[in-house]
């Protein structure tokens, strides 16, 4: 029997925990409906769930693609697996590289990289038992204070507005039609109709703002 290699192991064994995760995944509402008795509407889930999809799969491959030559594929699948992909794993593993003083890309940087995001699962779920089991009920009365409240409500929008700025300034030209464009689209079709129909307009968004970096790209305003 020809020995494998690490590259050969390490896609064996993502292929296989990728597998596992999407049964797991998919056994939960299967089984519910199998256990209560009550068939999936497939028409009312697909109607739901088709502009999630085309959304999420367009910066999923492109996140799998940029993020394969930096972290390696065996960190890769246990970040896809174990999500919180670009906020948690992905600064994990480039800083054990920078911390360890290895080449992205290199034998030695992959295994780091697969520590690092192991241990970042490990500490994650930790911190969010921990919290859950005993922070939740302290910090209930602040997270219901009528005064407090509404910076609560509006904390995923400032999270995600303080991670957009670093990209934002590292490529601002690149930057202008993403941000501008919804800006317009919202004026012009109302907030109504753009909550609406949000999942089209991103993916028409990433498909123009794709566009037009290329644009950018071909006439040389980008390296």
């Amino acid at each position: 029997m020809k020995n494998r290699s690490f590259n050969d192991n390490v896609y064996l064994l993502g292929r296989t925990t990728v597998i596992l995760a999407l049964a797991a995944f998919l056994s939960v509402p299967f089984g519910l409906s199998i256990a209560f008795d009550s068939p999936i509407n497939w028409p009312i889930v697909i109607e739901a769930t088709l502009p999630i999809f085309l959304t999420f799969a367009i910066s999923a491959v492109c996140e799998n693609l940029s993020y394969a030559p930096i972290i390696g594929p065996g960190a890769l699948y246990m970040a896809c697996v174990t999500g919180n992909v670009s906020n948690m794993k992905i600064p994990a593993a480039v800083n054990a590289m920078e911390v360890a003083g290895v080449e992205p890309g290199s034998d030695k940087a992959n295994v780091i990289s697969i520590i690092a995001v192991a241990f970042s699962t490990f500490v994650t779920t930790a911190v969010l038992f921990l919290g859950m089991l005993f922070l939740a009920p302290l910090f209930e009365p602040i997270y219901n204070n009528a005064f407090l409240k509404p910076a609560f409500d509006n904390v995923v929008p400032a999270l995600f507005g303080a991670i957009l700025f670093p990209y934002i300034a590292k490529a601002p030209k690149q930057a202008i039609l993403p941000i501008l464009l919804p800006i317009v689209l919202i004026l012009i079709v109302g907030r109504t109709f753009f909550s609406s129909y949000q999942s089209y307009i991103m993916m028409l968004v990433i498909i123009l703002s794709g566009v037009y970096s290329f644009m950018l790209h071909k006439k040389g305003m980008l390296k």
